[in-house]
């Protein structure tokens, strides 16, 4: 809980569209939820920017895929009971992958907050980041990186983000592979989001194949096809 500070903003709320309490005199710093849940989103390490996700918008091609995903952001506290794991990959970029994570993410957070206190249940982890502080830490030892470490071992779930973006060196994937590993052994819940799969070998040629194995052999794998949609404002469904 190092350096957290509670603030409230109702401008800010994360249920403002759909709270009746909004802007009301009941609209105050005591909201028991905003409480639970400004905790929840600061201990998840979320990027503000990506806390209110834009509504999705399939191509036909990913209309099944959209619902699959659905399904399981609606059944999400089962999901992570269960210790599921999941990839979401694509050959293209900025189709909803990173987005769709943290719908799913969020939605564990909506279903699990009342109650909660001061504990951490699901952190995001942009996975290039993740190892270029793996390797700060090495000779420079960070506060702040340690809690990640161990929020990453403790939490109810986690997104791994951009798994595989770049090829692993025998020290990213000694680590990171004890990282996925010590998770699956707990049966913790895992997102893991990418641009490869393992049907034409890529991904065991970037994470080496131990570590693939237990992305893509221990995970439900969705292929989304759409193009690009950043900075598309339409909307058709919302997922």
């Amino acid at each position: 809980m190092t350096n957290y500070i509670y603030k409230f903003d109702k401008e800010t709320c994360w249920y403002k569209n759909s709270c009746s309490k909004y802007n009301t005199l009941e609209c105050d710093s005591n909201c028991l939820r905003y409480m639970e849940i400004h905790y929840l989103m600061y201990q998840s390490e979320i990027p503000l920017m990506r806390q209110n996700p834009k509504i999705l918008v399939p191509v036909k091609e990913d209309i099944n895929n959209f619902e699959f995903l659905k399904s399981i952001k609606d059944d999400i506290v089962n999901f992570v009971k269960n210790g599921e794991s999941l990839y979401i990959f694509s050959e293209n970029f900025g189709n909803g992958k990173t987005t769709w994570a943290i719908k799913i993410m969020l939605k564990y957070f909506d279903e699990i907050w009342a109650g909660n206190g001061f504990r951490c249940r699901g952190v995001f982890v942009s996975v290039p980041g993740f190892l270029t502080k793996l390797k700060e830490n090495i000779s420079r030892k960070n506060e702040t990186f340690e809690q990640l470490r161990i929020k990453i071992a403790e939490s109810d779930l986690v997104v791994w983000d951009d798994i595989g973006a770049v090829k692993l060196g025998d020290y990213d994937h000694t680590n990171l592979l004890a990282y996925v590993d010590n998770r699956l052994i707990n049966q913790k819940a895992n997102i893991y989001t990418g641009n490869l799969s393992d049907y034409n070998g890529a991904l065991s040629m970037a994470l080496g194949k131990r570590l693939a194995s237990r992305v893509w052999n221990e995970s439900s794998q969705v292929r989304l096809v759409g193009p690009d949609w950043r900075g598309f404002d339409g909307s058709i469904t919302d997922y």
